[in-house]
């Protein structure tokens, strides 16, 4: 369990900067590629320190997966972000539980009971009970609000179930190799990403400089350093945990504490109806884990 529980720590620490990035009006996306460029860097010397070079099939394409959905998915974090705050955007993240958890049991033969179900159940009426309320939705909602949603969810869902599929068709002694494909797959999108910026971010000051101030570059190294560490202690906690433990167990842990940040730190508050999403999304987790 020490694995999942710094996992936890860590992915609430990367959640948190993100925050942190698009809070104080920086250059957000590029935040989001130093991230990405030092969490490559690092986890191509932790796989050759590791001596961990081979590679398979397995390893290769479910570590593009997850490099491309984790990159790909900062954009969708940033439109949620400028919306509904720190607390729920990272609540809607993890939900995405759903399609790993579903994987898990259509493909690879785990079972969950009739309370797990049930569990299943109340995070999905949890979805639209806190992207669907008025008080955390910020700005205009247009018609592509919920297919928005639906998307992120799908998309950040299927990175996560790579990790999955990783641990059951590969070796546990390539996950170095994994960690290094993913963040590597992920640094072409991330500077994609950043080409783009100035539409995806518009309130982007004319005056930001990409070194104008230390201040980005440090935020986006903790970035980097919490990504990369985060996903190993994953891939590790799936090696010695069943997924049907692992992914809920994470997903309530961390959006509790990021949630909890959200409201202490930046006075984030959200409504009647949010706070049933957020109620009904904690009883499923810990349902889904019985």
């Amino acid at each position: 369990m020490i694995f999942l529980a710094l996992h936890v720590l860590l992915n609430t620490v990367f959640a948190l900067s993100t925050r942190v990035a698009q809070a104080g009006r920086y250059d957000y996306f590029f935040i989001a590629t130093v991230n990405y460029l030092l969490a490559a860097v690092v986890a191509t010397v932790w796989a050759g320190l590791s001596g961990s070079w081979g590679i398979d099939q397995a390893t290769l394409i479910f570590g593009v997966i997850q490099g491309v959905q984790y990159a790909g998915t900062m954009v969708g974090v940033y439109w949620l972000l400028m919306r509904s705050g720190v607390g729920v955007t990272f609540i809607l993240l993890r939900l995405s539980v759903v399609i790993p958890t579903v994987v898990s049991v259509a493909v690879f033969g785990e079972r969950p009971g009739p309370i797990a179900i049930m569990g299943l159940t109340l995070l999905l009426v949890s979805i639209p009970l806190l992207a669907g309320s008025r008080a955390v939705v910020r700005g205009s909602r247009s018609v592509w609000y919920w297919p928005s949603i639906i998307g992120l969810l799908t998309f950040t869902g299927a990175g996560i179930a790579a990790s999955k599929a990783f641990n059951e068709l590969s070796e546990p002694d390539r996950a170095p190799m994994f960690v290094c494909v993913a963040f590597v797959a992920s640094v072409p999108v991330a500077i994609g990403i950043y080409a783009l910026r100035n539409r995806l971010q518009p309130d982007l000051p004319p005056n930001v400089g990409l070194f104008s101030t230390s201040r980005p570059l440090l935020i986006g190294a903790v970035m980097g350093t919490a990504n990369v560490v985060q996903l190993t202690f994953l891939v590790a906690a799936l090696d010695v945990l069943p997924g049907t433990v692992v992914f809920p167990i994470q997903s309530a842990a961390a959006m509790l504490l990021t949630t909890a940040a959200g409201m202490l730190y930046w006075r984030e508050r959200h409504g009647r109806i949010a706070g049933l999403g957020v109620i009904a999304s904690v009883i499923g987790m810990g349902l889904i884990n019985v």
